[in-house]
């Protein structure tokens, strides 16, 4: 992130070029109320606050961007909810109403970085119309002084959750659509950036709420299973069959009369880490799925019985390694170069095409019932596994490894393919532990 001499130095150069922005462009306003930004997320009308004098002069949005993040930790956000007062819940208030505008002040330079014509893209306008909301409102927000001012900042954070729902397919779709306008790798790098740094606010925004709602409902309370997001003991077997039973349904909802193969453990299937168990169970469900759609499509080809997909699980002193081995006919070769691009590939407008139909999808998956049960006054979090069901199988988004890996590495880990066309393929999830590289990897400057 450029220093804010720099962002100045650059803005006098991006002035001159007003001249010749559109008419619509120069005069529009900017956005009063966030309906406007709900009603512009589903129009094609581009929203007011992309215009040049907003988009280039703005004061407030070059003084956060200057700033720098403050670092958070996994074994961090474990800790400091291990005994909760009134003194550490207003103090993690204070702290997340400091840092989502400095995280989100980031991403709208990024977006000020593209190209102005990509920003005019209904679908990136539409999430920097969003983002530039929600900065506006929580940079806004008095300092938190007591329980009761921190219960109303909650209430704000939910409302914000919601609204932000629709960002991914958005995103995905604007730089699907402006592919040939930049070079494909800056988009996946700028893709890349957005989503860590929202996994980075997301995971602060609801680790504070969910301590939050433990402090109300019992100020004595003593963690012995989780601290807010952070579960102590997730089972990495209990983990790989609970997104084997979703993943297996869903797609037997789909190919009805074709068999699925079983899974096969081997190595430490007793294993337990501390981990965000949502992150997890996305990342497996999402590798099953895929495996379960290859199975059957190969059984539809070939007719051949299907051989047991074997998920080996190695506990080892840093990391806890899964590796998944089907033999569902491997990945064709054309498809090998783009399967970690968001932007390119010969099925991309395929995916745009089903991006359209899935008007809120979230990669965190419990988002989605979240925003529902916010709609209807509940406030209780419902388990991301249900809300699997609600994305078709179907609807190919070609979005499920690009994903799998930001989240792997976002807590220092890695995700790895080797694929055999016309065999098989093996997927291989290390997951670093709490406490050695997650130690480590601190949530700043995303």
């Amino acid at each position: 992130m450029g220093s804010r001499s720099t962002l100045i130095n650059d803005l006098s150069i991006i002035s001159r070029c007003r001249l010749f922005l559109p008419r619509r462009a120069r005069n529009a306003g900017s956005c009063k109320n966030h309906n406007l930004v709900d009603k512009r997320f589903n129009s094609g009308v581009p929203p007011s606050t992309v215009s040049s004098r907003h988009f280039y002069q703005n004061e407030k949005l070059l003084e956060f961007s200057a700033r720098s993040s403050r670092p958070v930790s996994l074994r961090q956000l474990a800790f400091f909810g291990m005994k909760l007062t009134n003194e550490k819940i207003i103090q993690s208030a204070n702290f997340v109403r400091q840092e989502l505008p400095t995280r989100m002040a980031h991403r709208i330079h990024d977006m000020q970085s593209l190209p102005y014509s990509i920003v005019q893209n209904n679908h990136i306008s539409n999430v920097y119309e969003l983002y530039y909301h929600s900065f506006n409102t929580i940079r806004r927000f008095p300092v938190i002084k007591t329980i009761e001012d921190n219960s109303r900042f909650c209430d704000l954070l939910r409302e914000l959750l919601a609204q932000h729902t629709a960002v991914i397919p958005q995103l995905v779709m604007g730089v699907i659509e402006c592919a040939d306008l930049v070079d494909s790798k800056r988009m996946d790098n700028f893709m890349d950036s957005m989503l860590r740094s929202r996994i980075s606010r997301r995971v602060l925004t609801e680790q504070h709420i969910a301590l939050t709602e433990e402090f109300l409902k019992d100020p004595n309370f003593k963690p012995t299973e989780q601290v807010g997001q952070v579960f102590f003991q997730c089972s990495a077997a209990d983990i790989v069959r609970q997104c084997d039973t979703l993943a297996r349904s869903l797609t037997q909802s789909i190919h009805r009369d074709i068999p699925l193969p079983e899974l096969l453990f081997e190595g430490d299937v007793e294993t337990k880490f501390a981990y965000v168990a949502t992150h997890l169970r996305y990342m497996v469900g999402e590798i099953l799925r895929n495996t379960f759609e290859a199975s059957s499509e190969r059984y539809k080809a070939t007719g051949d019985p299907l051989s047991p997909v074997l998920v080996t699980i190695n506990d080892a002193p840093q990391h806890v390694t899964f590796r998944f081995s089907d033999r569902a006919g491997g990945i064709p070769q054309e498809i090998v170069p783009y399967l970690w691009s968001f932007v390119k590939g010969p099925r991309s407008m395929i995916r745009h095409h089903n991006f359209k139909q899935v008007p809120e999808l979230e990669a965190i998956v419990e988002e989605l019932e979240a925003s529902l049960a916010l709609a209807m006054g509940q406030r209780k979090r419902i388990s991301s596994l249900t809300s699997l069901t609600t994305r078709s199988p179907t609807l190919r988004l070609g979005m499920g490894l690009p994903m799998s890996k930001i989240y792997a590495e976002f807590w220092g880990g890695r995700i790895a393919v080797k694929s055999i066309e016309g065999f098989g393929c093996d997927v291989f999830l290390h997951i670093s532990k709490l406490g050695n590289e997650s130690q480590f990897v601190q949530m700043n400057n995303i």
